[in-house]
């Protein structure tokens, strides 16, 4: 089930609210954490109902180890065989399903065989809660975690605003707030902030992502006859602007959700094109993906503690593997390590970049996250290659008919006056209003405060109310254009 889709907005959101509430007011707390539960399972399962099965089993599976684990002493060895029986149980779920096809591809590639590839659909968030479990049987074999009832810790895998796309919470930020007796009241504060954070993120994903995806979508198309210079620029800001307010949309919609239930889920996404730096944006994009790479990967490797070379290995481990996380192709896999490399070179230069113009660092950041973000949208690393080689080799000329097409289609001002112009608007017009479309995007991104910022303000004057209703309807009318969000590919 998608959130920017009416089922949800207009029927599962307030029915489940109501019984998640309903049946707390009354004092039936385990009914109320079991419906809530039920509920998760129907939005996972909403389209294909097997999915259920699958993310049953890995929660069973998971909560299994975590009883063996956090039992009676038991000798190192038999913890170890453990921790490696829930390790390998996660991971060969996730590489199953994930980068099966990926290994076949590239054996047969590379020994000139011809398996057949297996017809295995991507679940949707396993990626996300196979992370999120991963965790808590590490942490269980640490000795971090308290024995948990399994109704808890099935909730904190399956809740349903964190799903699917994420964040990937911890055991220890989540179980105790489902457990929290002030948590099973209405609170109206949260009431009007989570509302807020639903409405700024569908409209977030609606209003702009969905528009700048029309222009991504089809300036990759075009990439493969040809752009001009301008286009190929066009389409790489397109998609840079695309994936962020789908994310960023995504991540409000997610807390916005949580706060309804007075569940508060933990930041993901904090303006990532103000960064200045490559660290800096990796503190503020896919928050909780860092935090699980650093604490689970970076750490156990030695970090930083390790020396100067040995440091910059275990950066681009890290980096390679958040890029394969994020798919099963090269072009995310070279993704990952661009920025494991940007990464080294700020470390190895850090005092140097530090005294350089904060605009000029801003814009240097900006620039190569654009950049990367072609392997990362393009599907293949000649695809990208042709794309960006474009920058430079396309020729002159204006956008592209269809990326025009894409940023005007449905744009009411230009519908009035073409109407009332009775023929067809000037083709410089639709050049200008693209242009806009890009330049507002932009500036959204890198002056426009966060969400964050705007819901901590707690303004509640009439004007702000009529605006966040306008803002709501508007975004609803456009709903029958359902897409889905980025990070549920992954």
């Amino acid at each position: 089930m998608l959130f920017n889709s009416y089922v949800f907005l207009l029927l599962f959101l307030p029915v489940t609210w109501l019984l998640y509430f309903g049946l707390n007011r009354r004092g039936k707390y385990r009914m109320a954490t079991g419906g809530l539960l039920a509920a998760s399972f129907v939005f996972y399962g909403y389209q294909d109902w097997r999915l259920c099965l699958l993310l049953a089993a890995s929660i069973l599976a998971n909560y299994t180890f975590h009883l063996a684990l956090t039992g009676r002493e038991r000798r190192g060895l038999y913890r170890k065989l453990l921790l490696a029986g829930g390790l390998g149980g996660n991971l060969c779920l996730l590489f199953y399903f994930k980068y099966l096809n990926f290994a076949i591809e590239n054996i047969n590639a590379l020994t000139g065989g011809g398996i057949a590839l297996r017809n295995v659909a991507l679940p949707l968030g396993i990626s996300f809660y196979t992370f999120q479990q991963v965790s808590f049987v590490i942490d269980s074999y640490r000795g971090e975690i308290k024995r948990y009832r399994f109704l808890e810790y099935a909730l904190f895998v399956a809740f349903f605003p964190q799903l699917v796309a994420g964040p990937i919470v911890l055991h220890s930020e989540m179980i105790p707030q489902f457990a929290d007796p002030e948590k099973r009241k209405v609170n109206y504060s949260n009431l009007l902030s989570g509302m807020e954070y639903l409405i700024l993120g569908l409209a977030k994903k609606v209003l702009l992502a969905d528009t700048f995806g029309k222009m991504s979508d089809a300036g990759f198309a075009d990439s493969v006859r040809g752009l001009s210079s301008l286009s190929a620029v066009a389409v790489i800001l397109a998609y840079t602007l695309e994936i962020y307010f789908d994310f960023s949309g995504y991540c409000d919609m997610a807390m916005g959700i949580g706060k309804l239930f007075n569940i508060d889920l933990p930041v993901n996404f904090y303006s990532p094109y103000k960064a200045a730096n490559i660290a800096e944006f990796w503190k503020r994009w896919h928050i909780t993906l860092t935090r699980f790479l650093t604490k689970y990967i970076y750490i156990p490797l030695g970090g930083s503690r390790v020396g100067k070379w040995k440091t910059y290995r275990n950066v681009m481990i890290v980096f390679a593997v958040s890029g394969l996380w994020h798919g099963a192709d090269w072009s995310f896999v070279l993704w990952g390590i661009l920025h494991g490399l940007m990464m080294v070179l700020y470390r190895m230069e850090q005092k140097k970049a530090d005294r350089l113009p904060a605009w000029f660092t801003r814009l240097l950041t900006f620039g190569f996250v654009s950049v990367a973000w072609v392997f990362f949208g393009s599907g293949s690393i000649g695809k990208a290659v042709k794309l960006l080689a474009m920058v430079f080799l396309g020729g002159a000329g204006g956008f592209g008919e269809t990326l025009t097409d894409a940023a005007c289609g449905r744009n009411l001002l230009l519908t009035a006056a073409g109407f009332f112009s009775g023929g067809e608007l000037p083709g410089m017009l639709f050049q200008a209003v693209t242009a806009v479309w890009l330049a507002g995007g932009i500036g959204i991104c890198l002056k426009a405060p966060s969400s964050h910022e705007i819901v901590r303000k707690q303004c509640r004057k009439q004007w702000y109310f009529l605006f966040l209703t306008g803002l709501f309807f508007l975004s609803v009318l456009r709903l029958s254009e359902v897409s889905r969000f980025i990070y549920f590919n992954f």
